[in-house]
């Protein structure tokens, strides 16, 4: 039974969808056949200026006919597909109102036709079909302002769009009351409008009349009734409404939204064109010649974009719809809605120019000179001009109204491709290709994992990542992806030397076009990822030459403290006995005395090679004590400033040592100087080593093994050593060391 129940609703919802996408087919039908019947019937000499620019009479009312067709079937299908898929949105019953309202509006007006005027009395309720042509606008955009309010979840985000909707519905009935006052006249096909008196619908020429102050121009200086204004500025007010709410969602209604913010965009902007011939009213008014000529000039346009905001509405909308709530992810929404803001910024640029220039020109020669073919090739020649300058600043508006202030895929790819032919470091490739995709992708991570080795280490992130991590095992990092992100190799002549690892924010996934730009860097960055799995492996290769140096050094100085030394120290014992035996008086006293002097020099100098060798000091005490013991015995004054009193790893400690050591040996030697200053300070994960004097300077850092040596030591762990010493100025050595 609970199966039963279970299934019943999905049945139901079956049905209720394969309804509407049937009935809106048969409507479809029904209506392409009434029109090609009627098409002979039709007068077709008495549509004055129905015609679409650039097409004859006939083939607009194909064009017509088609789109209108096709429109019909298209948001029946997807009404009745999301009717199934999601029952439960008040925007899927929304959506299917406006579609199934949209192929009654189609199907009456025809039948209406060919009942009442081709042939007269054939076709029973027709009159009720022209009644219902009178309300239809109503239903029409009441249903979809409804569903634009409504997508995606069918929640409205604020009662206010619902006051929104209810003035919409007022200022659709004043309209219909203002054409009660005569004979209502019917749509005659889709080629144009013929008056046909439906004498039928009740008698409410008297609220007509009463209402005739709404078809009076709102305002003295601008054209335009109560009711225009009223419409555009809600038309304005729902498109904003759809904008804002794509600013402020995230993740998967964020992707749905861009769909249906497309459609909604595309039509504003026909609407907007449409409304270009009354723009020219307003701006020429004082100048009938020239408003004339640019009128002339802006209808054709205006009628194209008045059939192009009929298609918006019926085919695009539907379509975005359908796309939004069923395969958002397959296609990518931000290329389409780029160079659909660059052309019709084009197409509107071209709009204006002409009308601005033919103007100007106007006001130059004079209205009696005529607005001939020679102002219409000076306009030609204005837009010609600015059209490329015009074109690169829409492409980089519509790139950032898009992509953000991040730049768009191309630049991305352009960037790193001339970063890598000017054959620049991997460490400062790296960083960059990281912080490229995360800006092209608009994800929250991105690593770039490189094969050391038989493991992978972190060479760079975005946001960076202040610690340097490694994965024994690589298939550890599809883990680090998460669920809303990917990874992807990185190969370089079939070898896999790495990979990009893309991490959206939550509830965000990549689009396309995001994953096609970091699988395009990837194929880019096998060569870096080469230069860097070199490079890391020449590091670890002279670390641990390094390290073994270390070693022999620790075991010489062992070897020298117990064996050696110990020597010194015995024979320095024996040599004190017999000064003892011999007494002070005696002929050797002299003699053993020097020895023992001599002696005791050489274990000195002996205990100062082993130092030198390998500070037991440093193994026993760290960094600090050893410091400081550098310090007191340096010839020249010294002070220490801030060394941190704990333990660093070896590597670390051993190399800050000997560049203290190194730059106290050569000051002592070279510099002249009175007094030196060591400095060593940890932050952000590294040590800072600084040695100045006040010497004479002049130390060329390029000569002379130990300064050559140190530097190799640093950077073998992944430091750098500078040496800043202009003559008369004294001698800055720094070093920095990873110690994070």
């Amino acid at each position: 039974m609970t199966a039963t129940s279970d299934a019943m609703p999905t049945r139901r919802q079956a049905v209720a969808g394969l309804a509407i996408a049937t009935g809106g087919a048969t409507l479809a039908i029904a209506t392409l056949s009434l029109a090609i019947v009627d098409h002979e019937s039709l007068p077709w000499k008495q549509l004055d200026g129905s015609t679409l620019p650039g097409l004859s009479l006939e083939w607009t009312y194909v064009l017509r006919l088609g789109l209108a067709t096709l429109s019909t079937v298209v948001a029946c299908a997807i009404a009745g597909l999301i009717v199934w898929r999601q029952p439960r949105n008040a925007f899927t019953w929304t959506f299917a109102a406006f579609a199934v309202a949209y192929a009654l509006n189609n199907f009456t007006v025809q039948y209406a036709i060919h009942g009442l005027n081709v042939v007269p009395d054939s076709l029973p309720l027709a009159d009720t079909a022209a009644r219902y042509q009178l309300f239809a606008g109503v239903l029409l955009l009441t249903c979809a302002v409804s569903a634009v309010l409504l997508f995606p979840d069918g929640r409205l985000r604020s009662a206010r769009w619902a006051v929104a909707i209810v003035l919409l519905v007022l200022l659709q009935l004043g309209d219909v009351a203002l054409n009660t006052d005569s004979p209502y006249f019917m749509i005659i096909g889709y080629a144009g409008r013929q008056g046909v008196p439906v004498t039928s619908l009740p008698d409410w020429r008297a609220l007509g009349q009463a209402l005739g102050w709404l078809r009076q121009d709102m305002f003295p200086f601008v054209p335009g009734t109560a009711l225009f204004w009223g419409n555009n500025i809600l038309a304005v007010l729902v498109g904003a409404a759809v904008l804002l709410r794509l600013r402020s969602a995230s993740g998967e209604a964020r992707l749905q939204l861009k769909w249906f913010a497309y459609a909604v965009t595309f039509a504003a902007i026909a609407f907007l064109v449409n409304r270009s011939d009354w723009f020219a009213a307003i701006l020429f008014a004082d100048r009938p010649p020239v408003r004339q000529e640019v009128a002339d000039v802006l209808h054709p346009i205006a009628l194209w974009a008045d059939q192009v905001f009929n298609v918006s509405l019926g085919l695009l909308m539907p379509l975005t719809v359908g796309i939004a709530i069923m395969r958002y992810r397959l296609y990518d929404i931000d290329l389409v809605i780029s160079r659909t803001i660059m052309y019709a910024g084009i197409a509107a640029f071209v709009t204006l120019c002409y009308g601005v220039t033919v103007a100007a020109v106007g006001n130059l020669v004079g209205e009696t000179a005529g607005m001939g073919p020679v102002v219409t090739l000076i306009a030609i020649a204005v837009i010609a001009l600015l059209l490329e300058p015009v074109r690169a600043r829409l492409n980089a508006f519509a790139n950032l109204a898009v992509y953000g202030k991040r730049a768009n895929p191309y630049e991305i790819l352009s960037d790193f491709a001339r970063s890598v032919g000017q054959s620049e470091s991997a460490d400062v490739l790296l960083p960059r290709m990281a912080q490229l995709v995360r800006d092209g992708a608009g994800a929250a991570l991105v690593e770039v994992w490189v094969r050391v080795g038989e493991r992978l280490r972190l060479a760079a992130a975005s946001p960076a990542s202040p610690a340097a991590e490694t994965l024994a095992d690589p298939n550890d990092i599809a883990a680090r992806a998460g669920p809303t992100g990917t990874v992807v190799p990185v190969f370089h002549e079939n070898e896999q030397l790495g990979a990009l690892v893309v991490r959206k924010p939550r509830g965000e996934h990549l689009t396309p076009m995001e994953v096609r730009l970091v699988s395009d860097l990837a194929s880019q960055a096998g060569l870096v990822f080469g230069r860097f799995r070199l490079f890391e492996e020449l590091r670890e290769s002279r670390a641990r030459i390094i390290a073994a140096q270390d070693e022999e050094r620790r075991r010489i100085e062992r070897d020298l403290h117990d064996g050696a030394q110990q020597r010194f120290v015995n024979a320095m014992l024996n040599v004190g006995m017999a000064q003892a035996i011999a007494g002070p008086m005696s002929e050797t006293s002299d003699l053993l005395q020097h020895a023992a002097r001599e002696m005791q020099a050489g274990l000195s100098e002996l205990r100062d090679l082993a130092r030198g060798i390998h500070p037991p000091l440093l193994t026993e005490s760290g960094l600090h004590a050893a410091v400081a013991s550098l310090a007191d015995r340096s010839p020249i004054e010294t002070s220490v400033v801030g060394v941190p009193d704990r333990r660093y790893a070896e590597p670390v400690e051993v190399t800050a040592y000997f560049v203290v050591a190194e730059a106290l040996a050569n000051a002592a030697k070279h510099s002249h100087a009175s007094s030196i200053k060591i400095r060593i300070e940890e932050e952000a994960g590294r040590l800072r080593v600084e040695v100045s004097d006040d010497g004479v300077g002049g130390v060329d850092s390029r000569r002379g093994s130990g300064l050559v040596g140190l530097r190799d030591r640093t950077a073998a762990i992944g430091g750098s050593l500078n040496v800043e010493s202009p003559g008369g100025h004294g001698t800055v050595v720094r070093a920095e060391l990873p110690c994070g």
